[in-house]
């Protein structure tokens, strides 16, 4: 479907007055990106869907920079706008719809999945610059491609319970690698505006502590005296026992490093420079597989539809004549006024 569209900022060009010719106009046309089969995805088209994504390049790139991150984003979205555009295809073939209740509701169970209300999550993307609009309509999509792929892909999906035994025997073998540290620190606190003076002498007062913890002195006594936590000082540092990802990256390197009975270097993190001991390490036991069966099959079946998604909507393309322009130049010609 050719179409020449005015549309205020993302106007391109200016067709020339056809005078004489009838059926013709002077129109406002703009670039094409993308034509399947007959129908053209237009470049503010594109651009609406990336913004939220264009909007996070982040500032003072080089403009060769800028321009590749710029292509990347737009490149991901037009991707995703096609695989939009054959599934909804594919649903009017297979006679599905989508209702507002629905949109409702699943926006609702993301909402819940996040400890937030669904009017929480559209005040959060109207800062974004995402309009409730804009989000109904992404989230249409979603449902809608769920139903498709229900339809069409869950039939391809077998898990058997020789499947799930294997999924076990892994989650076994990774928990056999993993441990549960029991932390003790000090903080020498800093003011996240500290200057480099400040900082600097900070970590010399966290070496100090160091120097006599290695010497033999109690941890727990230096908590006491020089740790700058309110709430853990008075329990001699203990922070008891530390999920692994639940610290900043830093913190989580130096405890993985430690040795039971160990003492670190000073680790700087938000708040100021720790000093961490490791008081002992609990080995994770896996969990029995009845326990665990039927959350390791919906990971399966998880990991598998997004197989055969992909598998699907490469087969989608290979239906239609998918003409790709965003890295050309060439743009939609005026089509006849009506």
């Amino acid at each position: 479907m050719k179409r020449a569209v005015k549309r205020g900022g993302w106007m391109v060009g200016l067709a020339l007055s056809l005078a004489g010719t009838a059926g013709w106009a002077e129109e406002i046309i703009e670039r094409v990106v993308c034509v399947v089969d007959d129908d053209a995805i237009f470049l503010s088209e594109l651009e609406r869907r990336a913004r939220p994504f264009l909007a996070e390049i982040p500032a003072g790139l080089s403009t060769q920079q800028n321009a590749e991150r710029r292509t990347e984003v737009l490149r991901t979205a037009l991707d995703r706008m096609l695989d939009d555009q054959l599934i909804r295809r594919a649903a009017t073939r297979a006679h599905l719809t989508v209702t507002e209740d629905d949109v409702d509701e699943f926006i609702g169970r993301m909402a819940t999945e996040r400890g937030a209300t669904p009017e929480q999550i559209y005040a959060a993307l109207q800062q974004e610059g995402v309009s409730r609009t804009e989000y109904r309509s992404y989230m249409e999509s979603e449902v809608l491609q769920l139903r498709v792929l229900q339809a069409r892909v869950r039939g391809r999906i077998n898990i058997t319970d020789p499947d799930l035994q294997q999924a076990y025997r892994r989650a076994v073998r990774e928990a056999a690698d993993q441990t549960v540290p029991t932390v003790a620190h000090v903080l020498i606190g800093m003011a996240e505006d500290a200057t480099p003076d400040q900082v600097a002498a900070a970590r010399v007062r966290a070496m100090e502590v160091v120097r006599r913890a290695r010497a033999g002195e109690d941890f727990s006594s230096l908590a006491r005296q020089m740790s700058d936590d309110s709430a853990s000082r008075e329990s001699g540092g203990a922070l008891g026992e530390i999920q692994q990802g639940s610290l900043p990256e830093a913190l989580d390197q130096a405890i993985t490093a430690l040795a039971v009975g160990a003492v670190s270097d000073p680790v700087q993190g938000p708040a100021g420079w720790h000093v961490i001991r490791l008081a002992s390490r609990r080995a994770v036991e896996p969990p029995p597989f009845a326990s665990v069966r039927d959350r390791l099959y919906a990971a399966l079946v998880n990991r598998e539809m997004l197989r055969q998604r992909g598998i699907y909507l490469r087969e989608l393309r290979h239906t239609v004549s998918i003409d790709d322009r965003l890295d050309g130049t060439r743009t939609a010609a005026t089509s006849p006024a009506h």
